[in-house]
Parts: C-alpha cells; structure tokens; sequence
C-alpha cells in the first residue's frame, strides 16, 4: 500500500555548473526519480518474481521516464528544456498519485526547477 512506503529523499549532490545541457538535466532528473522511486520498482519486480538488481531496475526506472516523455510528446534522446519541464511536471503528477507526500514532491520539484533554470532555453 503506498501509505506504507518510505519515500527517499533525493538531493543534488553536486555543484551546478553555470550552464547544463538538457541530456544533463534530464540524467539528473531521472536520478532523482530513480531515487525516490527505485524501492518500488524493485518490490513490483521481487513480487513478480523477476530479478531486482540495480541493473534491472535501472532499466525500469528508464522506461518509466521514456514513457513519461512520450506521454508528454517530448523525445528522451533529445530533450528539449520545455520537454524537461513537462515530464517534470508529469512525474510529479504521478508521483502524487503514488502516494508520494506533497511534501516531497515540493522539494523535489524545487530542486528540479533549480537544475532546469541552468538549461539553456531552446
């Protein structure tokens, strides 16, 4: 039940350069999705008995995000700044579907909003 889930933090545990291009944000964005969401993917996997290393949950959490850029008509290999703010966007939306308290994903957000300021606009 996703009341019963502990959500990790997540926090951008390097100094932003003056500029990021947007496949840097958009791995800095799936880190933290991936933080905050790899423990899920990893009990979905062990309850469907399928192996749960970091390999393959890695490869989940990405396919999540890749869905999520379709979803938002953006395009994961060539993420445009606006692409980034939707699946942002998006994620957070889903995020609170999965119970994830709106507290977390406010700083979250916050945290994402301060990566993508970095992001040249295109």
């Amino acid at each position: 039940m996703a009341r019963d889930r502990v959500y990790r933090e997540w926090r951008l545990q390097v100094v932003l350069p003056a500029e990021l291009t947007t496949l840097q944000a958009r791995d800095i964005l799936l880190d933290c999705f991936h933080a905050v969401h790899g423990d899920y993917f990893i009990e979905a996997k062990s309850q469907l008995g399928i192996l749960a290393d970091e390999r393959a949950v890695m490869r989940s959490v990405k396919g999540a995000m890749r869905l999520a850029f379709k979803q938002m008509h953006g395009n994961y290999d060539a993420p445009t700044k606006h692409d980034l703010e939707n699946v942002a966007e998006y994620l957070a939306e889903k995020s609170r579907a999965w119970g994830t308290p709106e507290v977390v994903v406010r700083r979250h957000q916050s945290e994402m909003e301060r990566v993508f300021s970095r992001v040249a606009d295109n």
